[in-house]
C-alpha cells in the first residue's frame, strides 16, 4: 500500500518551529466543563508527556531546578503555596524524586489545593473560576507542549494545501514522491529529487553516447522512475482495475434487470 508523502509538509519541516509551551501560548485556557474530546485527547497525550517532555532525556521539562523553577511559574498565582511548598522540597539535597514523580506530586498537590482530594483546607479566597484554572493547568500543560497544532495558513490558503503526487514544493523545489507504508521510518524527505536534479539528470541522460531509445517519457530518464512505476503499480493501476470492476458489475446488474443476457 502506498501513500503520498507531501513534500509541501516536509519542506515546510525545515523551518517548523515548535511553539508549544513557549510565551506565544501564555494566554492558553481551557474552557470549563472540558469537552469530551479533549478529555480524551489528555488520556492520551499525558503518557507521553510524561515520558518525553518532563525527564532529562526528553524536553527535561522537570529535570532540573531551573526547569521547574520556570514550570512552576507558570501556575496561577493564586496556587503560590503549592509551588512554594514543592520548590522548597524539590531543591532539597535529600529529595530524589524523578521528574515523573514531581509531575504526579505536582498534580495531587494541585488537587487536594482546590478540595479535589484528601482534607486539606481549601483557602476561603479562592473563587470557582481560580478553582477551575488550578484543576485545568495539568490539562493546559501537557497539551502546550504535546497537543497537535497546525498554522492557520496552512489550512486555509491554496498554496498552503496538501500536493498530489510529484508536485513540486514552490520553495525548495523539491517534488512530492508517493512512499511505501511500510517504510516510513525509512524515508528521508530530504533525498527527494529536485526540479534542479530532474533537469541534470535529462541533460546528462542526452548527452549521453549510450541512451535508451526506448524510453519515451521524460520522467523515464530521471530519478523518478522508480517511485513513478511503484505508484503506476500499487496505486494507480489497482484503483484502475477496481474501477473497471464497479462499472462492469453495474452493467450487469442493469443487464439482469432488463433481461438481456
Amino acid at each position: 500500500m502506498l501513500i503520498h508523502c507531501s513534500l509541501y509538509l516536509l519542506a515546510y519541516h525545515e523551518s517548523f518551529q515548535v511553539n508549544l509551551g513557549t510565551d506565544k501560548n501564555k494566554n492558553f485556557h481551557l474552557s470549563s466543563p472540558l469537552h469530551p474530546m479533549l478529555s480524551r485527547a489528555y488520556k492520551i497525550l499525558e503518557p507521553q508527556f510524561v515520558s518525553c517532555v518532563l525527564p532529562a532525556e526528553g524536553h527535561g521539562l522537570l529535570a532540573t531546578r531551573a526547569s521547574w523553577t520556570k514550570l512552576l511559574l507558570t501556575l496561577p498565582k493564586t496556587a503560590n503555596p503549592v509551588s512554594a511548598k514543592l520548590e522548597e522540597k524539590w531543591r532539597s539535597s535529600k529529595d530524589e524524586t524523578t521528574p515523573q514523580e514531581k509531575w504526579t506530586e505536582l498534580k495531587a498537590g494541585l488537587m487536594a489545593f482546590i478540595g479535589k482530594s484528601g482534607n486539606a483546607k481549601v483557602p476561603k479566597n479562592l473563587s470557582n473560576s481560580d478553582r477551575v484554572r488550578i484543576e485545568h493547568w495539568p490539562i493546559e500543560t501537557v497539551f502546550k507542549h504535546t497537543y497537535p497544532r497546525l498554522d492557520i495558513n496552512v489550512s486555509k490558503m491554496q498554496n498552503h494545501l496538501l500536493k498530489s503526487p510529484f508536485c513540486v514544493h514552490p520553495k525548495t523545489g523539491r517534488v512530492c514522491v508517493p512512499i511505501d507504508v511500510a517504510k516510513v521510518e525509512q524515508f528521508d524527505p530530504f533525498a527527494v529529487p529536485t526540479l534542479a536534479d530532474l533537469m541534470r539528470e535529462l541533460d546528462e541522460f542526452e548527452a549521453r553516447s549510450d541512451k535508451d531509445e526506448s524510453l519515451a517519457h521524460d520522467w523515464q530518464k530521471t530519478s523518478l522512475k522508480e517511485p513513478f512505476e511503484k505508484f503506476q503499480k500499487e496505486f494507480l493501476v489497482p484503483m484502475l482495475n477496481d474501477e473497471r470492476k464497479l462499472h462492469r458489475e453495474e452493467r450487469e446488474k442493469k443487464a439482469a434487470i432488463a433481461g438481456d443476457f
